[in-house]
């Protein structure tokens, strides 16, 4: 009841602030201001399958609003907000599916959530932008994985949402010479698991995330190197405080569009030592490395980037998939190669495919959709969630509960790749 009430709330605040800022607009000064959004539909139908043969099926739905509004109440300020609105039932409600697994996360039957995600305004001295509040914090130039933004846990896969969730912090920059180099920073006020309790670390200064970038631009690349301090609960190893060295660019060689984005662990301040010490170079990076391009003769956009991810396991016998029920990390392998492909038909239509390939073990993600906009502002696509792999790999998706008895008291065993198939809608306004 209490988190409706706030949901009440947040809603009741917005609307009173919508009618404030036009009074102040009659009554003041010229203002602008504008309000827009969408809304999505997220139908979807697991199929479970034994020998590539369909054994039984279940359905889901999400609905996912989102509502922004821009303000500008005078000279070099401006506000941003946006409500977000979000519902989920049968196999997309997410406390259902932990039921399932046997992991307690809450409340399954509370499957509406609303939450103000961005509230931020910002203040332009010429040179120099100040931004506070609640905002989306995101470096890095690459497409899927971006190592170098360790504010917020991206979610993997996210076929709904298309937002970087907002974390509270205070974003500065001042730029130089014409704009050719520019000096950014964050602090966040919030670790990166955005945890919905409060615990005592939480006011000591060694606490606090920062991150500290110098960015400028050599011919047709944007280049910029930084400073990075991760902060981050997790639920098997309590809060971990890393430090790390970033670079990244992005640019174009002939026809090429290319990206490259990297961080290497310097320092862990939880345990007061260098990651030197234990851990070899290839464990402490993590790199995104990039193109895309235009074939003109198919008419076919193409893009493929390759993600090396320090903390992963080469083996399979190493796999922890606990590190991915609890949250800690998106992917347990060490080495994935993303393929994406798209081409536009009949003026209205595209057909996209994409996929995920594990290294290591060999095992894929495909993901295939059709999609078209039948009328502006409106958007629909059918599209497959499929998975493949030999026994005891990633994408394979079945482990062994007896390795789990400390999250999950139960015996058998655990699949969370099952094959899917969605139809989502999306309206903009």
């Amino acid at each position: 009841m209490k988190s409706k009430l706030r949901g009440l709330l947040a809603v009741a605040v917005f609307l009173n602030g919508i009618a404030i800022s036009v009074t102040a607009q009659e009554s003041f000064y010229e203002e602008t201001f504008s309000l827009y959004g969408y809304i999505v539909n997220f139908f979807n139908a697991n199929l479970y399958s034994e020998d590539w043969r369909i054994t039984d099926s279940d359905y889901g739905n999400i609905l996912y609003g989102r509502l922004k509004g821009d303000w500008n109440p005078g000279d070099n300020l401006s506000f941003h907000a946006e409500l977000a609105y979000q519902g989920g039932v049968g196999n997309q409600n997410i406390g259902l599916v932990y039921d399932d697994y046997g992991v307690a996360v809450g409340d399954p039957s509370i499957y509406g959530t609303v939450d103000v995600d961005h509230f931020w305004g910002s203040v332009n001295l010429g040179r120099f932008d100040v931004q506070f509040g609640k905002l989306p914090i995101a470096w890095g130039t690459a497409y899927f994985f971006n190592p170098t933004s360790r504010v917020a846990i991206a979610p993997f896969l996210e076929t709904i949402a298309e937002e970087t969730p907002g974390t509270m912090g205070i974003v500065p920059s001042i730029s130089f010479l014409d704009g050719m180099l520019s000096l950014q920073g964050y602090i966040a006020f919030e670790d990166k698991s955005h945890k919905p309790i409060a615990i005592q670390q939480d006011r000591d200064w060694s606490y606090l995330p920062f991150g500290l970038k110098v960015q400028g631009i050599l011919g047709s690349f944007d280049l910029s190197t930084s400073w990075i301090k991760e902060v981050v609960l997790t639920r098997a190893n309590g809060y971990q405080r890393n430090h790390y060295v970033g670079f990244d660019l992005v640019g174009a060689i002939w026809n090429f569009g290319v990206y490259a984005e990297v961080v290497v662990k310097l320092w862990d301040e939880t345990n007061k030592r260098s990651t030197f010490e234990k851990e070899g170079f290839f464990n402490l990076l993590e790199t995104s490395v990039g193109f895309d391009y235009y074939i003109p003769v198919l008419e076919i956009d193409t893009r493929l980037e390759y993600f090396h991810h320090g903390p992963g396991e080469t083996q399979e016998s190493a796999y922890d998939v606990r590190k991915l029920l609890l949250g800690d990390q998106l992917v347990l392998g060490e080495d994935y190669l993303l393929v994406y492909l798209e081409r536009s038909f009949l003026d209205y239509f595209k057909v996209t495919g994409a996929g995920i390939v594990n290294l290591n073990d060999r095992s894929i993600i495909v993901a295939p959709e059709l999609s078209g906009q039948p009328f502006n502002n409106f958007d629909v696509g059918l599209g497959a969630l499929l998975f493949y792999g030999p026994g005891g790999s990633e994408y394979n998706g079945e482990f062994d509960y007896d390795a789990l008895d400390d999250i999950i008291p139960s015996a058998g065993t655990l699949d969370y790749t099952e094959p899917a198939i969605y139809l989502r809608c999306k309206l903009s306004f």
